[in-house]
């Protein structure tokens, strides 16, 4: 009796360790199995990413937060991919960079102005009107004009002293200087009211 029960506990034995030895090749396997698929995953997925467009991405399955930026995740799917809304570019001459105006005591110019303001050449009148005009549209154009003779023209030059003297010149000569600066002058009477309407 005592022989059969020390051959079954023998058996046992040897049955739980052939278990024991099959269950650790059977993890052993499932690993080297699990490795395998990450690996050809890991070149699925590589493949994938090269053959996204810049609109395109993967789609988010699973997001890790943490207050440690290094230990936050996103868990994605490469079978299903997410297009994003179409990139939109910027036209480089739709911007217009502000530069600083650092002396502005010692300068004529005492704001920040624009480099499409700072870029206009001398004696170009006519980039300058434009300029305006596209500043406020609701400028007139004669006074865009005036802004940028003073600016860019003959104006700039103006003094007090120049207008008094070019006055008595022009008076001399019986012209007007609003007539010579380009300006157009209408004179009111009592039949004739000049009407300025604010819209």
């Amino acid at each position: 009796m005592k022989f059969e029960e020390a051959l079954d506990e023998v058996a046992r034995d040897c049955r739980n360790k052939i278990m024991d030895g099959e269950r650790i090749k059977r993890n052993e396997r499932h690993i080297i199995d699990s490795y395998e698929r990450l690996k050809l995953q890991k070149e699925y997925n590589e493949k994938v990413m090269n053959l996204l467009y810049p609109n395109q991405r993967p789609s988010v399955v699973g997001i890790i937060n943490d207050s440690n930026p290094k230990c936050q995740y996103e868990f994605v799917r490469f079978d299903k991919i997410e297009t994003k809304h179409p990139i939109e570019y910027i036209d480089a001459n739709c911007i217009d960079y502000v530069v600083k105006n650092i002396n502005k005591e010692n300068c004529k110019l005492k704001d920040d102005m624009p480099v499409s303001f700072l870029s206009i050449k001398e004696g170009d009148i006519e980039s300058g009107k434009m300029w305006y005009k596209h500043y406020d549209p609701k400028l007139p154009d004669e006074l865009c004009e005036m802004m940028a003779r003073h600016n860019w023209g003959d104006l700039k030059y103006m003094n007090k002293k120049s207008i008094k003297r070019d006055t008595k010149k022009l008076k001399k000569k019986g012209k007007d200087i609003g007539v010579e600066m380009g300006l157009t002058i209408r004179r009111t009477d009592k039949n004739n009211p000049i009407i300025v309407e604010f819209d």
